[in-house]
């Protein structure tokens, strides 16, 4: 049945088809851990997840792949939405890790939905376009520096190269794990707020970009060459600046 299906390129369906990385995605998963799978089209990785769980809820939003995906997994809850317009309050558990091989034209929000929203994944582990993904596990970068404000551990995973999808994409893809995601901190979009303000004009130095007397040894370097420890003691030094 899967092989009649017309992949829609709109819908930036691009399936796992070769190699153990639908394995390698999951293996952070534990026994009976809480899903949510975004997107499992014909159920290449929810058929690897069931082998370590039963608490999995598919999310799809291709009609088309609804009956294969009933047929396939009866056990298995499987609903028909899009996850950018579900109400995350309708999921059934308190406590679960997002798992997804994410379209990538909006492979950011969904991220961005799980991890800094009100209700928040405890771990989300994905497969990106290579470039994006390694702008999240990069330290100079701007995505790496927002996301440290959000969740703990970072880590890269696999690269997987573009002939294991089908269709073959146009880029390159890789895993990355996000772990063990903070609970909401009212800070935690301010910091995020300073940390884009210092990224605003990544190619200027920063005491050209922030202002502030504060800024010390920093106001010579680029965004790109502070560590994430070193935006939180800026950020901290800004607020105290504030109050004083």
């Amino acid at each position: 049945m899967y092989s009649k299906i017309k992949l829609d390129k709109s819908l930036g369906q691009n399936f796992l088809i070769k190699g153990n990385y639908a394995e390698k995605l999951i293996q952070y998963v534990n026994k009976d851990e809480s899903i949510i799978e975004i997107g499992p089209g014909n159920g290449a990785i929810t058929e690897k997840l069931i082998t370590k769980t039963k608490n999995i809820l598919c999310i799809e939003k291709d009609i088309r792949f609804i009956p294969i995906l009933n047929e396939k997994f009866p056990k298995t809850s499987v609903i028909l939405e899009d996850i950018l317009k579900y109400d995350l309050s309708s999921i059934p558990y308190t406590k679960f890790s997002l798992v997804s091989a994410l379209p990538y034209y909006i492979s950011k929000d969904i991220i961005s939905l799980f991890l800094k929203g009100s209700i928040r994944a405890k771990n989300i582990y994905v497969i990106l376009q290579k470039e994006v993904a390694q702008k999240y596990t990069t330290e100079g970068e701007k995505l790496f520096n927002t996301l440290k404000i959000y969740a703990k551990d970072i880590e890269k995973g696999d690269i997987i190269k573009k002939e294991n999808f089908i269709p073959v994409p146009k880029v390159d893809s890789q895993i990355i794990y996000i772990k063990n995601i903070y609970n909401f901190d009212k800070e935690q979009k301010e910091l995020e707020s300073y940390v884009n303000i210092g990224f605003s004009s990544p190619r200027k130095k920063l005491g050209n970009v922030i202002k502030g007397d504060y800024l010390g040894k920093f106001k010579e370097k680029r965004a790109q060459n502070l560590t994430f420890n070193d935006w939180v003691e800026l950020y901290r030094r800004s607020k105290e600046q504030s109050y004083s």
